[in-house]
């Protein structure tokens, strides 16, 4: 097995791990508070600190970290790449401090932009929270220098299994919260982000990181950090932005909405960052590699099988969580605060989401091959395109479906997003076998219509003895059923990840 394959391997298997926990920690949270005041409050709390301050910053530090460390390493040496190190490390700390500062003085507008329809009880508890978890900010961004030092030296099994003490301790907080109040969400969130950063110091130090207390604001190299981290934030800000958009809309409407569109785009992403990660962390390197190489012809090859890999396995587990929402949610949420009504406004958001499943999987290829043809405008230019579509699909649909819009229109624009993604790489490299990708497109829809058909039939008739047991069996035929029939019509790249794991030429 490669290098390359073999740590994708067990980067999947450790994000495999880590997920299926924090979906407990996703139950534990339906089962306690279901998808009333205190869970919408406590998730958009946690989603201000995540949306403002984490995802984008943290994202952007461990992107051009890398890189940086990388290249000081190798000409001046560890001990300089480990001195920056110690100074973005410090300098994150300052800046935490001043954010944390900032949040305190300006709660309620902060709260406000992310949540203009909350009011009274949901208003002041939200920003009850929201302050409390502010003190994460700085833990998660030195969390992600750590993480990003650990990956420069293939330590992916670490970084994979990082979020497990995060999810364990939130579900320890949420079941004390019952008893010692609602604060104790906020407080145990801090400890989980507190516990995470302490679970990669001991590895870091094992593979020779030296923290020191310097400070150094004229280092070339934070210099070119700097000038390097804008175009990378407003370039990965799509799905913040969106989701933001999504939340805050959702907040205009009934108590609960953000609870049931949170559940189901958890279930969402679970799909694409189990699977969908899996495979680009695979292919970036190539794509790296043949893009330095200007090695376009191979490139054109890899992009398009990557991209029928991923349209391979993701159409049926959109097409399955689209007609089988209702019975997924159920199983997986309806117990204790969690009622029928919740599962089904969950269900039909999650249909919806499941719809774009396949859009955002082939954008996620296609943004690597554009980085790694050193070309940041195309993918930040997408961003704010995919922005705004999601914004003006968001507020007409909204009017009509509700919270199920705010999905739907995620969908939509996903797909547009791809569409002028797809436009713009054939103008980079010319043609890339478009044709083998609506192929894949055309045969895997095909085999998960028949698939579906089957689902349905044999879940409806198992479902009168038990809804859990026909989940299980019709998933598992539909499986068999799908692959019988890709191999039958010959679907391109079924044989991608075997040429992978056995380190074939592709």
């Amino acid at each position: 097995m490669s290098r390359v394959a073999k740590s994708a391997f067990i980067l999947f298997i450790a994000s495999m791990i880590s997920k299926v926990i924090g979906f407990l920690r996703d139950l534990t949270i339906a089962y306690v508070y279901g998808t009333g005041v205190i869970s919408d409050s406590y998730l958009m709390a946690l989603n201000i600190i995540t949306v403002a301050f984490m995802s984008l910053l943290c994202v952007a530090i461990q992107s051009t970290y890398m890189p940086i460390y990388t290249d000081i390493k190798a000409n001046e040496g560890k001990a300089k790449a480990l001195k920056f190190t110690s100074n973005i490390i410090n300098i994150i700390l300052i800046i935490s401090l001043v954010i944390i500062i900032f949040g305190w003085f300006f709660t309620e507008p902060l709260v406000k932009l992310f949540a203009m329809g909350f009011e009274g009880e949901r208003l002041q508890l939200t920003m009850q929270l929201t302050k409390i978890i502010l003190f994460s900010v700085g833990l998660v961004c030195v969390t992600y220098v750590l993480k990003a030092y650990l990956e420069i030296y293939d330590y992916f099994l670490i970084t994979g299994l990082m979020p497990l003490p995060y999810n364990i301790s939130i579900i320890i907080a949420v079941l004390l919260s019952k008893k010692f109040g609602v604060n104790m969400l906020a407080y145990g969130t801090v400890i989980a982000f507190f516990l995470q950063m302490i679970f990669l110091i001991p590895f870091c130090y094992k593979n020779g990181f030296k923290y020191k207390l310097n400070i150094n604001l004229s280092d070339k190299n934070l210099k070119r950090m700097a000038m390097a981290i804008v175009p990378i934030l407003i370039g990965t800000s799509a799905n913040q932005i969106n989701s933001l958009v999504d939340k805050n809309l959702a907040s205009t409407i009934s108590t609960g909405s953000i609870s049931s569109l949170n559940y189901a785009y958890k279930l969402d992403i679970f799909v694409i960052g189990l699977f969908v990660a899996s495979i680009t962390s695979v292919i970036y390197p190539l794509f790296s590699k043949l893009g330095s190489d200007n090695n376009l012809k191979q490139l054109k090859v890899t992009f398009s099988k990557s991209v029928n890999l991923v349209i391979l396995i993701t159409m049926p587990i959109s097409v399955g969580a689209f007609i089988l929402a209702e019975p997924i949610i159920r199983i997986l949420f309806e117990r204790g605060a969690f009622d029928e009504n919740a599962t089904k406004i969950t269900a039909q958001v999650l249909s919806l989401y499941a719809i774009g499943i396949v859009a955002t999987g082939m954008r996620d290829v296609m943004v690597r091959v554009f980085y790694s043809l050193q070309d940041t405008k195309i993918p930040m230019k997408n961003s704010i395109l995919s922005v705004v579509f999601n914004i003006f699909f968001s507020l007409i649909l909204i009017r009509f479906m509700k919270v199920s819009g705010l999905a739907l229109a995620s969908s939509i624009s996903a797909i547009f997003a791809v569409c002028f993604l797809m436009y713009n790489l054939r103008k980079k490299i010319g043609k890339f076998n478009g044709k083998s990708i609506i192929l894949t497109l055309f045969k895997t829809l095909i085999a998960s219509a028949v698939m579906a058909g089957i689902v349905l039939f044999i879940f409806s008739k198992i479902s009168l003895i038990s809804e859990f047991l026909a989940l299980v069996v019709s998933i598992g035929v539909g499986v068999i059923v799908y692959g019988l029939i890709v191999l039958i019509l010959k679907v391109d790249s079924t044989d991608y990840i075997i040429n992978l794991i056995k380190n074939k030429k592709i």
